[in-house]
């Protein structure tokens, strides 16, 4: 079983009813989470997401909306108790900038944080035993950045899901990601902002749409909605014009990912 729990769906900076990037994805007991923008931490507990349940980090990219929450949240799992090592993948640069924040602060955890550093231009296999594995891959952003593809091995119809936050248009990743049962796509803008969103190396919801359309997903849910848009319907409607079966990452809600045969995706009125 696989689902994943949105935390945080904004851009950039925090809204009204959005917080920054950040998700858990639980599969088979075990629990990752996908980025950690400022406030994930509280949202892991309205959640009811276990902080020392995870012992696996993925952060895309090192811009501060994905990660700005992660120091709290190391340091609330010292102050916890936490023994066990928590395994962090990330660009270069991540390790140095925790060491010197938690140096200068004076701070101290006591468990071990072990950095895996992602500079492939390749997809890259980042963990993988007899029921998952999880594959790292670079998007096109204004800074080095990665996605990520999960994918279960241990069941006749495998479920599958795959991050990509946050990316402009390319379909380099595609071949990683083809007939994923759930895609997670940034849809920063609207299509009147396409040359903001080229500019910022960001996707329109139409864009976004477009890929998943080319990678044959099951689903698509957008998500990393700007916050000039207060509404996120219209891109709904955008993105729907070129892919149908999309949803929206609502903050606080699980999603199921599972396994269907081409035609017999879930209705929308289910995901409202």
């Amino acid at each position: 079983m696989m689902n994943v729990y949105v935390l945080g769906s904004g851009a950039a900076l925090p809204a009204k009813g959005r917080h920054c990037s950040a998700q858990v994805v639980a599969v088979d007991g075990r629990r990752f989470l996908l980025d950690c923008g400022e406030g994930a931490q509280t949202q892991l507990r309205i959640a009811h997401q276990k902080l020392q349940s995870l012992n696996h980090i993925f952060i895309s990219h090192l811009h501060g909306d994905h990660l700005f929450g992660l120091p709290g949240l190391l340091s609330t799992m010292h102050m916890c108790g936490r023994k066990d090592p928590v395994d962090i993948y990330a660009p270069a640069g991540l390790k140095p900038a925790l060491d010197l924040l938690f140096e200068v602060s004076g701070s101290h955890i006591d468990f071990e944080m072990r950095h895996h550093e992602l500079a492939s231009d390749q997809p890259e296999v980042l963990i993988e035993d007899a029921k998952l594995r999880v594959t790292a891959f670079p998007l096109s952003h204004s800074v080095p950045a990665y996605g990520y593809h999960f994918q279960e091995l241990s069941l006749r119809h495998p479920n599958s899901y795959a991050y990509c936050c946050d990316t402009g248009y390319t379909e380099q990743f595609l071949p990683v990601v083809k007939g994923v049962d759930l895609l997670c796509l940034e849809s920063t803008f609207m299509s009147d902002y396409e040359p903001v969103a080229v500019e910022k190396g960001h996707l329109t919801a139409p864009q976004a749409a477009t890929l998943a359309l080319k990678a044959e997903a099951r689903q698509l849910m957008l998500t990393h909605f700007s916050a000039r848009y207060s509404d996120i319907e219209p891109l709904l409607a955008e993105a729907r014009q070129v892919f149908p079966n999309t949803i929206p990452a609502i903050e606080g809600r699980m999603i199921e990912v599972r396994h269907y045969p081409k035609g017999c995706e879930p209705q929308l009125e289910n995901h409202q």
